[in-house]
Formats: structure tokens, sequence, C-alpha cells
């Protein structure tokens, strides 16, 4: 049966024609996956079981006041301001199960997990692209997609939202609010038990 595959909230693109929840190996210590907005969650919830001493980390866009501030000091571009939380594994599915879904459907917000002891990341990128790294051995990954129905695909059959974007089929990433909260909210909740400000940059355009 063809999938069909649902755009997150605040992503607009008139044209995602090939695009399915699906993965590439990129080499033996990486996997990159396209997923579907409503199995991201899931996904993350179960391969960040994989990750030792586990962190919290979230890229959210500058307000507007920050903005300002920067370029008065001469930093133009659309700046991000990456935070990071020191997790046990339960802690992490408690920030998925309360934030997961504001955070997965917000189009300017990317998030993940690293890991404290290995080199393992999970980190869910712009356009619904999940990076999903572990030094030399993907095979935990692997089984977990597999398990959930997630077909590997060759590299020429790997399509991916932003591969699509053209002058005609234009992408608008947008700042969402669910239940009231925006990511803004998060970030204030969450300073509450630690998170704190790692780096402030400017993010590469799509």
């Amino acid at each position: 049966m063809q999938e069909n595959f649902k755009v997150i909230e605040g992503l607009n693109i008139a044209d995602i024609s090939g695009v399915k929840t699906s993965y590439i190996k990129i080499n033996d210590s990486e996997i990159n996956c396209v997923i579907s907005a409503e199995r991201i969650k899931s996904i993350i919830k179960k391969v960040v079981k994989l990750v030792k001493k586990p962190y919290f980390f979230i890229e959210v866009p500058c307000t507007d006041a920050q903005e300002s501030e920067l370029s008065k000091k001469g930093e133009n571009g659309f700046h991000m301001q990456l935070y990071n939380l020191e997790v046990t594994h339960n802690v992490a599915n408690a920030i998925l199960e309360r934030y997961g879904d504001l955070l997965i459907n917000d189009g300017v917000t990317n998030f993940g997990f690293g890991s404290l002891e290995t080199e393992t990341e999970i980190y869910a990128m712009p356009f619904q692209t999940i990076m999903l790294y572990n030094k030399n051995d993907t095979s935990g990954f692997e089984k977990i997609l597999k398990q959930d129905n997630i077909t590997e695909l060759k590299p020429n059959e790997f399509i991916t939202i932003d591969s699509l974007l053209s002058k005609n089929n234009p992408a608008d990433r947008v700042m969402v609010e669910l239940n009231g909260e925006t990511v803004f909210d998060v970030i204030e909740n969450l300073k509450e038990v630690g998170l704190t400000l790692c780096d402030t940059f400017i993010e590469r355009q799509q």
C-alpha cells in the first residue's frame, strides 16, 4: 500500500512527489532517514534508548530582540541558539512525551540527543531528515528501523524534501504553537532543570 507521507505543521511545500519514509546508510557510522510526521516521535523514542549517558540538545531561532542586539554588533544573518541538557533515559522520554509533538512540528527548530560517553547522536534536522550516528556500528539503529518497516533505499532512490526545493517549489518553514506553547516556552521551562545555552550561530539557509 502506498504511504501517505505527512509533512509537519511548520513546513509548507506544494510538491513532495517521491518522498517516502525510508533510510540510506551513508557509511559504517551514519544513517540518514526521511520520516513521515506522525512516525518521527516513535522512532526517536526507540533509538534514544541506544544512547549511553544521553544529553538533550535543541537549536532554536533567536528572538527579534536578540537579533536586534546581534545586528548592532555587525553580526547580520538568521541566528540560532544551541542549548544542552544532561538527561537520563527516563528524562529523555519525558521530554519527548511532553514536548515532542511541538518540537517535531516546529519548522524552524532542530533537536536531538547525543552521548556523553560514546560518539553517538540522533539529530532531527530540517525537512524531516533524521541523522543517526554511532561510530563504526549502525546495527542497533538498523534493527529498529527494519522492525518499524522502514525501507532501506539505494542513494539514487532516496528522495528528501529539501532535494525537491526550487523556484517553482519553494518551502516555507514556520514556528508553530501547540496547546498555547512555542519552542520559546520549552526553552524557558527546561532552563528550570538545567538547560544551558552553549552557542549562538548563523544558520545556513536552505
